[in-house]
C-alpha cells in the first residue's frame, strides 16, 4: 500500500488559477504481466499532517504521540544564557566582543570564589 499524491493546475477561461491536491490511498495489484493499481480510499479531505502520518505508518516507522512515553529527569536553567546571546545579536554584538564578556564573567567568578575561601579560612597548602 502507499498514498498516491496528484497535482493539478487549471487556469479558468476568467483567467482565475486553481490548483487541485488529491491523496489517494493505492494498492499495487499484478494482473498477469500487467501491475494496476487500486484505490482503497480517497484521503483528499484529510488535514496534511494527517496524511503524512498514514504516509509515514505504511513506510514503517513507529509514530508516537507528543510527549507521550517521555519523563523529564532533569532541566537545566538556560533562560538568562539565552537572553543574554539573544541580545548580544540584535546589538550587533562580534564575536571579540562576546568573548571578552565571557572572560570577564569567568573573572569575576574566580574572585569571588577565591573571596569565599578566604574568609572561611580554607586554604590550599
Amino acid at each position: 500500500m502507499h498514498v498516491a499524491t496528484t497535482r493539478r493546475h487549471y487556469v479558468g477561461k476568467d483567467g482565475t488559477e486553481r490548483h487541485y491536491e488529491t491523496h489517494l490511498l493505492r494498492r499495487s495489484v499484478r494482473e498477469g504481466t500487467k501491475v494496476r493499481n487500486e484505490t482503497l480510499a480517497n484521503l483528499s479531505h484529510l488535514p496534511d499532517e494527517l496524511i503524512d502520518a498514514i504516509r509515514a505508518g505504511l513506510a514503517g516507522k513507529t509514530l508516537v504521540v507528543a510527549g507521550e512515553g517521555l519523563q523529564l529527569t532533569r532541566a537545566l536553567p538556560h533562560g538568562h544564557l539565552a537572553a543574554v546571546a539573544t541580545m548580544a545579536k540584535t546589538l550587533g554584538l562580534r564575536e571579540p566582543a562576546w568573548e571578552s564578556w565571557r572572560l570577564h564573567t569567568l573573572e569575576a567568578r574566580m574572585e569571588s570564589w577565591t573571596r569565599t575561601r578566604r574568609r572561611s579560612g580554607t586554604r590550599r597548602s
